[in-house]
């Protein structure tokens, strides 16, 4: 799915609003391992995945933590940062070679001004990630290591089975020992 389709799948875009968008998009491939945004620098960029992987990641006491893990076909940034034009604590690595699009925070601006119905496409997309954020970390300090397991195979069947088990585990705020036993069972 590329960029277009994603948002025509919240909303109708017209033809115009299509290639406005498709001329402002700046289209790149990245390799497994390339970091393509550091902690401190402010995120100018909202991506899209078009296809591979990508995650987010912070350090604490010297200890590289996974927070989020993004399948193809998402938008994702490091959004505190996106969103209050601030710096940055994380970090955004691209985990499988990747297509990504993008467009700038000042592009998006300038897009919302000239088509309001892409602020409903925003509006949209942000509900539904914060929703499935809320539903993700909703009793996410009571429940087990297989209930986290369980649920993020609700939300991400696809991507658990080939993203690297320390990504996941870190992510799940467990051991990869822990992890491979239960995905043993």
């Amino acid at each position: 799915m590329n960029i277009i389709d994603y948002i025509n799948s919240y909303i109708k875009l017209s033809p115009d609003i299509e290639r406005e968008i498709l001329d402002k998009c700046k289209i790149q491939k990245f390799n497994k391992g390339s970091v393509i945004h550091k902690e401190g620098l402010i995120a100018n960029r909202l991506f899209f995945l078009h296809s591979g992987m990508a995650r987010t990641y912070f350090y604490k006491k010297g200890k590289d933590i996974t927070y989020w893990i993004y399948p193809e076909n998402t938008f994702f940034t490091a959004w505190t940062s996106y969103f209050k034009q601030i710096p940055a604590t994380e970090y955004i690595e691209i985990i499988e070679n990747s297509e990504v699009y993008s467009l700038t925070h000042d592009e998006w601006e300038s897009l919302f001004k000239n088509y309001p119905e892409l602020e409903t496409f925003m509006r949209k997309l942000i509900q539904d990630l914060f929703g499935s954020l809320d539903d993700f970390y909703k009793g996410y300090y009571i429940m087990t290591a297989k209930e986290k397991y369980d649920l993020l195979l609700k939300y991400f069947p696809d991507f658990v089975l080939k993203t690297n088990l320390g990504y996941i585990a870190s992510m799940l705020g467990i051991s990869q020992e822990t992890l491979s036993r239960i995905r043993a069972k």
